[in-house]
């Protein structure tokens, strides 16, 4: 909300005074008397758009603002004007244009003359400055956020949230609570907020560690997307690279960490510059300790009007009119209002309808108590039943294939492209566009039921992930089948396979770039050394691309550790690399 006319005043005061332009001066400019000016500083008239847009402007071109980000970030704190509507009324604004009494006192640093450009010059270089703040911000969603259809607002957590991030200069703000319990999506949320962006006006940069994140990795991501030159493996060289471009003058970033398992995979991405500031999640309550004046915010269940509010609009309107009484809120109990466990069964619920699904939860609740895992809820429990009673609803086949998803990493993504070789191997005599769309279509129903998370929808095949919880399901799915192994080896046949698709583009490499490195993990804990080498062979013009030769050798090295003989045309390329001091040629 906008501030009162009395502060808008003192602020529009404070412009005045850095120009060093006086009352009467501002009047003679503007066509107006000095009174005018003077009730409107002391909060007793109304500021026109006219008069604090002719004071942004002079103090921009005194040198007052070095981001855009700053004025629009000034506008919404007092005036309550969004960067849209602030942009569309200067647009239609018009300075006077009488010059003023006397020679402006401004020394400016945008114009090599000693003259004040007309009103009407210095609207249109201000208006062409401000339009470049779009351009210039990171945007988060360009980083592949986005909120759920489900979506419900938190709205007791995010307001405490904004409190805290509203002040000058907020300290490092942790986010704890269990898994399921929505602290990603509450991140997410703020990160697309319109407030929290115009706040923080340089954007906001986002990385997910989850427990094999590669900190390096999201380092060199966040180099890219400020511009900086990434060259070779140099952590080193991109923290520096890193923090010379967020500290330049006039910015202010929002850093968003999620899903940070230990200190140790966050401390690469640390830097104590007053132009960031940051936000973990984490399950992990000892984070705080490592940041002893930042804030801990617990975030918990949510409360049970807004669980009640995500049920409904997990189930649908149809479902919705066919709850038996008190059934949605006797469920909501039952799961502690955890709002994953809430995903799960409302989406469950919208295609099988209340009675199997209220059946099923009875069943597994009476399992989960004879197993001894407590009888009354907590969210460990509560979490299990869901997720139990959403496998059990699959057919076999989705099943098995959902278990599959379990030797993916932790937060990496997927799609039909890839699954098609990996989950449709019993069907090599289909052609490959036959396979992804049967492929596509599995996900699809996995994601219907809650079990996958959308990831983006900005390519030709859907990406999807699995959260962690329900990553870690799957994995202990597959563990209690004894089949990881036997995954693992169709994890890696399918990235083979994938590099071998005739349209793959760089662009689809790099978006599996995790998932091919771990390809190549899981080659060499299998001692499937041909496997290692052909990826090795299939990805070293793609890794010499991406400046990487340093990554290049360490596999290379890693095969040779594993005893066998590497073939003669791989020793004989490296050996010239190693000779003539450059990386191996494609």
């Amino acid at each position: 909300m906008p501030d009162s006319s009395s502060q808008v005043g003192i602020w529009l005061a404070d412009l005045a005074a850095y120009c060093g332009l006086g009352q009467a001066e501002i009047a003679a400019r503007l066509g107006h008397v000095r009174s005018w000016v003077n009730h409107i500083f002391q909060g007793r008239r109304s500021a026109p758009p006219q008069l604090y847009w002719t004071l942004l402007a002079w103090t921009w071109e005194a040198g007052g603002f070095t981001d855009p980000g700053q004025v629009f970030a000034a506008l919404g704190h007092y005036l309550d004007l969004s960067p849209a509507a602030a942009l569309a009324q200067l647009q239609a604004l018009r300075f006077y244009d009488e010059p003023l009494a006397r020679p402006s006192p401004m020394t400016s640093t945008r114009q090599s003359s000693t003259r004040s450009p007309s009103p009407h010059q210095l609207r249109l270089r201000f208006l062409t400055w401000l339009q470049s703040w779009e351009r210039q911000r990171l945007d988060p969603r360009r980083q592949g956020l986005r909120l759920p259809d489900w979506y419900i607002p938190r709205q007791g957590e995010l307001a405490g949230l904004h409190a805290r991030l509203s002040r000058p200069a907020p300290p490092p703000l942790v986010l704890w609570g269990p898994a399921g319990t929505g602290k990603s999506v509450l991140a997410q949320a703020l990160a697309l907020d319109p407030t929290i962006q115009q706040q923080y006006w340089s954007g906001v940069l986002w990385a997910q560690l989850g427990p094999q994140g590669d900190p390096y990795a999201w380092l060199c991501t966040w180099c890219r997307l400020l511009g900086c030159p990434v060259n070779g493996d140099q952590p080193p060289a991109w923290r520096e690279q890193f923090r010379q471009a967020v500290a330049q003058p006039g910015k202010r970033y929002l850093v968003i960490v999620d899903d940070i398992w230990d200190f140790a995979s966050l401390e690469p991405l640390l830097l104590q510059e007053h132009h960031l500031t940051w936000l973990f999640t984490t399950r992990d309550r000892t984070l705080s300790t490592y940041f002893p004046t930042g804030d801990l915010l617990q975030i918990s269940a949510m409360p049970p009007v807004e669980a009640r509010a995500l049920l409904e609009r997990l189930v649908g309107a149809e479902q919705l009119q066919q709850e038996p009484p008190a059934a949605g809120d006797t469920l909501l109990a039952e799961v502690e209002y955890l709002p994953l466990a809430v995903r799960l069964l409302g989406s469950l619920i919208r295609l099988r309808g209340w009675a199997p699904v209220l059946r099923d939860v009875s069943h597994e609740r009476t399992r989960l108590v004879t197993l001894a895992l407590g009888p009354t809820p907590t969210a460990e429990t509560s979490l299990r039943l869901a997720l139990q009673v959403s496998y059990a609803a699959l057919p076999a086949h989705l099943q098995r294939r959902f278990a599959q998803l379990g030797v993916f990493g932790s937060g990496h993504a997927f799609s039909g492209l890839t699954l098609a070789a990996f989950w449709e191997a019993e069907a090599p005599d289909d052609d490959g566009p036959v396979r992804a769309a049967r492929a596509e279509q599995a996900l699809g129903w996995l994601y219907d039921v809650g079990l996958l998370e959308l990831v983006s929808t900005a390519t030709a095949f859907v990406e999807y992930r699995l959260h962690t919880l329900v990553h870690d399901y799957a994995r202990l799915l597959l563990r209690e089948q004894q089949t990881f192994e036997a995954t693992q080896q169709r994890y890696v046949a399918a990235y083979l396979a994938l590099l071998q698709h005739p349209d793959l583009t760089v662009a689809a490499l790099e978006r599996q770039w995790p998932n091919l490195q771990l390809a190549f993990t899981c080659a060499l804990q299998l001692g499937w050394y041909e496997a290692g080498v052909q990826l090795w062979h299939r990805l070293r013009a793609f890794m010499l691309a991406r400046a990487a030769p340093e990554l290049l050798e360490v596999w290379l090295r890693a095969l040779e550790a594993q005893g066998e003989q590497l073939p003669p045309e791989v020793q004989q390329q490296w050996r010239r690399a190693q000779a003539s001091g450059l990386p191996p040629t494609p």
